[in-house]
């Protein structure tokens, strides 16, 4: 028998080999434990995330009897058998020699409601590249997971409360039936392994999942250097990360079962709950502004070479919040807005000004595409130039926010009244949006864009609605 990397790189070829040429596909990914599997034990595992561009029946059921052809002499393991699980979910099967293909099929609008439903589970997938056709990431990002999500998404701690309390593990797949075609939730009842097995799940991700929401990171770590993480949140969180140790060594070291496990994850469960709780009430809060319109908002390029006063504001369009600091551009439309604001402290600073856009300021776009061809094609190569005649580029304006962000001393409640272009960059950044595309965010006038503040770092509090209308541009 060849040794695991021979034939993990075996089942890759073999599954890639067996359904790229279905019609449609435009992606395949493996993800999960697979990718890191040093024997055999996880070979019991192997989730595959297969994108098509459009889901019908057909499709379904051909990648279905492709996959279904492959034999275990085909993936250099003779005398194993072969299990298709083409349902959505952690249900887990642990067949003494049997190689599980979890072959999870999407289409894009698919993708994008499970980035939007289950944000953790697809930022995590992103981890790993392709081995055939789009990354997951390129497809439709699940980058910029917020506090909200651990408590109300499918993966999040009420989900994983309702399974345990019922000992059942939910679970979905698709119901060709309907049309639209849809997902049918089911229940599978859990015995004594897979309750253990689940309980391994739920503290294992429960942790990453704060950590990539603290940190804003898509990393993966060792169970040793997830729980130096975990504990450095909180030094109380000590008895947890040596229970998630204990469990560890148990799944993949056949070490001591440990006791009690059904009460420590409750327990762990509660303590992580009233933790998160207390973190999403005390955080400082920044919210950022772009200026109230001005008379040169017109579909000419505002930069920082002229600078008009807003136009009046309706007393609905000014935000009823009261603020501890408010920060504004020196422009005067920053500072005018700001002074709108309820707040008595304001701190002006250049950091927060609109884009240089050089010889293009007052430009309407059909100007510029006939005097500076050579910007036009670098944006048509997916570049970021600087603007002609001394201005800047997209980088320039995100390391002037940047600056701003590390400088800025936290209080309770603050305000930022800044510019387009500067909220393009803070959305881009903070969502892992490509920057040639951050011309297509267009943030409202006085519409509020909330963070929260976390060790210097910018954790967002966007609505449901913002984060859709900015990932689908």
């Amino acid at each position: 028998m060849k040794n695991i990397e021979e034939i993990k790189s075996q089942i890759k070829h073999t599954i890639v080999k067996c359904i790229a040429d279905v019609k449609g596909v435009i992606s395949i990914t493996f993800v999960g434990s697979f990718e890191s599997a040093k024997d055999l034990s996880l070979i019991s595992d192997i989730d595959i995330i297969v994108i098509v561009d459009r889901l019908t029946q057909s499709v379904f059921q051909e990648i279905e009897t492709q996959a279904s052809l492959l034999t275990a002499e085909d993936i250099c393991l003779p005398g194993y058998q072969i299990k298709l699980n083409l349902s959505f979910g952690p249900l887990k099967f642990n067949d003494e020699k049997t190689a599980v293909f979890h072959l999870m099929i999407y289409d894009i609008e698919g993708h994008r409601k499970h980035v939007i439903e289950s944000p953790f589970t697809c930022l995590d997938w992103e981890f790993f590249p392709a081995v055939f056709g789009k990354n997951l990431k390129d497809i439709y990002s699940a980058f910029g997971v917020q506090l909200e999500d651990l408590i109300g998404t499918r993966r999040g701690i009420e989900a994983y409360l309702d399974d345990l309390k019922s000992q059942k593990i939910s679970y979905r797949a698709y119901d060709f039936s309907t049309s639209p075609i849809t997902e049918e939730k089911f229940t599978y009842a859990m015995d004594e392994r897979h309750q253990k097995e689940y309980a391994y799940h739920v503290i294992k991700f429960l942790m990453l999942n704060l950590i990539k929401i603290i940190r804003q990171t898509n990393k993966r770590f060792s169970a040793q250097e997830l729980s130096v993480e975990f504990l450095a949140l909180n030094s109380e969180f000590l008895k947890h990360t040596e229970f998630f140790l204990a469990l560890h060594s148990w799944k993949y070291q056949q070490e001591l079962e440990p006791q009690m496990i059904f009460e420590r994850l409750e327990n762990f469960i509660q303590d992580v709950n009233s933790w998160y709780k207390n973190l999403n009430e005390s955080l400082p809060t920044l919210t950022f502004f772009r200026h109230g319109k001005t008379p040169l908002n017109d579909g000419s390029f505002l930069g920082v070479g002229r600078n008009p006063d807003i136009l009046p504001l309706e007393s609905n369009e000014i935000p009823k919040d009261d603020f501890d600091v408010i920060y504004t551009g020196t422009l005067l439309r920053t500072l005018s807005t700001g002074g709108k604001l309820h707040g008595s402290i304001k701190i002006q600073d250049a950091l927060l000004n609109e884009i240089n856009y050089g010889h293009v300021e007052g430009l309407l776009y059909p100007e510029l595409a006939e005097k500076f061809p050579d910007l036009v094609e670098a944006w048509g190569r997916q570049e970021d130039p600087k603007f002609p005649g001394g201005g800047e580029s997209q980088q320039d304006v995100l390391e002037r926010l940047e600056k701003f962000i590390d400088k800025m001393k936290p209080d309770n409640k603050m305000a930022v009244v800044t510019h387009n272009v500067v909220i393009r960059a803070l959305i881009g950044k903070a969502l892992d949006l490509p920057m040639h595309t951050w011309f297509k965010l267009n943030p409202g006038h006085l519409e509020a864009h909330n963070f929260h503040v976390f060790h210097g770092k910018l954790i967002p509090a966007l609505t449901k609605e913002q984060r859709i209308r900015y990932k689908d541009i």
